[in-house]
């Protein structure tokens, strides 16, 4: 539905232009500078373009902050990993690891799980582990994602909001032709232009959006994935550990 409306708006702005052509228009240029453009929009075409600059905005404010954070987090959680060698001891692992990093909040769990069940490794007691460092991976994980979902609604939104200001600009040529009795370019060009204009702010908005959301998922997959790996390393060692404690009993 959407490429035929864009099929059927790109046809008409061709028919204008072709009528346009059969009248001889005035000498004087036009000005269709972005400046002039705004200054002599339509009321609802303003508020289009102040929407789609308010949009791009706030992309370009998520993409600067959330990024730093991204790469911060990644990079903190990277070094971690190295630390860790699943020959050690949890213990040794646990002194290696500095308190800040993010792998440290997995330990706490297992060890409050270890607490809970009065410090005796049994045999059930992996699987309780396995369980609490799943959920906590996923609530690591949800606090990554958090402020990235408008950038999806903006990619999603703003190739509307952009049509909708080109309908507008076009039902602006129209109305030009309808109180100036002509089809001369001065009539139909300021509309035509305005629906144009907002197009291309449509599409300014929408695909840096676009480009930087599906970015910030790809790098939330990644740590999640790296965390999924420290998980699987530390149940690793504690599955070692209960197994030396069983047998030696």
């Amino acid at each position: 539905m959407k490429f035929k409306s864009l099929f059927f708006i790109i046809s008409l702005l061709f028919s204008l232009n072709s009528v346009a052509n059969t009248v001889p228009t005035a000498t004087l240029p036009l000005d269709l500078s972005p400046q002039t453009l705004y200054e002599n929009a339509h009321i609802v075409v303003k508020a289009v373009i102040w929407i789609l600059i308010i949009c791009s905005i706030i992309t370009w404010t998520i993409f600067i902050f959330k990024s730093s954070q991204l790469i911060s987090s990644l990079s903190k959680l990277k070094r971690a990993i190295k630390q860790i060698n699943p020959n050690q001891s949890f213990i040794e692992i646990k002194e290696s690891l500095i308190k800040e990093s993010a792998l440290n909040k997995l330990i706490v769990e297992i060890e409050q799980e270890i607490s809970s069940s009065y410090n005796s490794y049994d045999s059930d007691l992996i699987g309780r582990i396995e369980y609490r460092l799943t959920h906590k991976i996923k609530q690591m994980g949800k606090i990554m994602r958090y402020g990235i979902s408008p950038l999806a609604t903006i990619s999603s939104v703003a190739p509307f909001i952009g049509l909708f200001g080109t309908v507008w600009g076009i039902m602006n040529s129209f109305i030009g032709i309808a109180q100036t009795h002509t089809t001369d370019l001065y009539a139909v060009a300021p509309g035509i232009a305005e629906a144009l204009f907002a197009t291309a702010l449509g599409l300014v908005a929408a695909i840096p959006a676009v480009i930087i959301y599906n970015s910030f998922i790809r790098y939330i997959q990644h740590y999640n994935d790296q965390l999924a790996y420290s998980s699987a390393t530390l149940q690793l060692v504690i599955r070692r550990e209960i197994s030396q404690s069983i047998k030696g009993k």
